[in-house]
């Protein structure tokens, strides 16, 4: 009986690619996610809900194990479970860098002196995979050519089926081994970055170390980040967190930061039958200590603050972008950039609503710094500059009557006149004809 050799080559053939691509595919891991494995990570959804877990990576999703078993309304759950079709939820995944352990620390660094001081043979195989993602459509073309000579004569060693297959194999392994290179992205490896984070409705610019990318995720190392916290109050009681205390008494509100970094008392909401929410956007320094005088009494209320918290951060590249390359920054600058205002994307009831409010407060009132320097924070998100610039120039004239002296609203106008460089440099034409002497010298 003759045996058909070009059959058990097809067959051969097949099963290799099959063997293959199964071992590739059960390998093929999200490398940023890779990082933050075995840590316990806070895991924030598009939808603001937040889930903590020590993370647990795979090839197609990923699941957050509980410190301990929660007690659902049916049932009791011990982890959560994320598949890769769903990463487009995740608004960001958060390492608290400052609440590490002294072994989570070490391996932390390990991490980092490994990818921003690499040895060669681990710079070598960065480099190969640029490469492969650079010339991977040659390379295909150079497995063609290569099968096509293996065929001759007659298809002697292959059949059609088994080329397809071989080329397929081929065109995968090339595609794992360099699918997520950037050229763009890799030169800012190790490099302090800014980059836009898109927040509910706003875009906010921060400032970290960037790390490693892949298809779907930022890796950024080192983000000064505001945390936004609710801090309970009521008439004529203490509240004291690690971070803030917050005493009532007598119509006024005693605030002092307890922490190392500034916190921004965003807004009052009074938890009675008013629901009335007042702005306030005061600037508390580490140690220091403000009196707010409430237009309202309240029984109980919810503080809204900003804390700042120094984070590593996987980001998802459908919500944010490296945008700049970032400079050191004077201490005192620095909380400039972490309570930016950003910019709104979409019109807001609620930014509406504060508006129309702080209007009629100034209508009554025009010497209220309170309400212009608010004012001026809302136009400024909405990207009206030059009223924003008179409503917080109103506020710092009359400075000694804001709670914090009007530190918060010179951030503010700081951040007004980044904004307006920055449309003047993109008005700006990419060459300027100056006429001397019956002569056009271009500069």
């Amino acid at each position: 009986m003759l045996i058909d050799w070009s059959l058990v080559a097809t067959i051969g053939f097949i099963f290799l690619v099959t063997l293959i691509g199964a071992w590739l595919r059960s390998r093929r891991r999200d490398p940023c996610l890779v990082a933050f494995e075995d840590f316990h990570v806070t895991l924030e959804r598009t939808d603001n809900k937040i889930i903590w877990g020590k993370l647990k990576v795979t090839p197609t999703g990923l699941e957050l194990i509980y410190r301990r078993a929660v007690q659902d309304e049916e049932h009791i759950e011990s982890s959560y479970a994320l598949y890769n079709n769903e990463y487009t939820e995740i608004q960001a995944i958060y390492r608290y860098a400052d609440q590490l352990d002294e072994e989570n620390q070490k391996r932390r660094a390990k991490d980092l002196k490994k990818w921003f001081h690499p040895g060669p043979m681990r710079f070598l195989m960065r480099k190969t995979r640029g490469f492969l993602a650079t010339a991977s459509e040659s390379l295909n073309e150079v497995i063609g050519i290569i099968l096509g000579r293996m065929r001759k004569p007659a298809g002697r060693y292959m059949t059609d089926t088994s080329e397809t297959y071989l080329k397929k194999f081929g065109g995968d392994l090339i595609g794992h081994a360099g699918s997520a290179n950037d050229p763009m992205l890799e030169q800012f490896i190790g490099q302090r970055v800014v980059f836009e984070l898109v927040e509910d409705g706003e875009v906010h610019e921060h400032v970290g170390i960037f790390k490693n990318y892949s298809a779907d995720f930022y890796e950024v190392f080192d983000v000064q980040f505001p945390i936004p916290q609710s801090v309970p109050v009521e008439k004529d009681c203490t509240v004291a967190t690690d971070r803030i205390t917050a005493v009532e008494s007598e119509g006024k509100l005693n605030i002092k930061n307890n922490c190392g970094y500034p916190i921004l008392i965003q807004s009052l909401k009074s938890l009675d039958e008013s629901a009335q929410e007042d702005l306030l956007n005061v600037v508390v320094d580490a140690g220091e200590e403000i009196v707010l005088h409430p237009p309202k009494s309240f029984d109980r209320a919810k503080l809204q603050v900003k804390v700042v918290r120094e984070l590593d951060m996987i980001v998802p590249r459908t919500r944010g972008v490296i945008r700049h390359r970032a400079v050191q920054v004077d201490s005192d600058k620095m909380p400039d950039i972490i309570f930016d205002l950003g910019v709104v994307l979409r019109a807001r009831n609620r930014d509406e609503a504060h508006e129309q409010r702080l209007r009629e407060l100034l209508s009554e009132d025009p010497q209220n710094a309170m309400a212009a320097a608010n004012l001026g924070g809302i136009l400024l998100q909405k990207g009206h500059l030059e009223e924003a610039d008179v409503w917080l120039n109103r506020a710092i004239a009359v400075r000694d009557s804001l709670p914090d002296r009007g530190r918060r609203a010179e951030m503010q106008l700081r951040e007004l006149a980044r904004k307006v460089n920055q449309q003047e440099e993109a008005q700006k034409p990419d060459f300027v004809k100056i006429v001397r002497d019956g002569m056009e010298v271009v500069q």
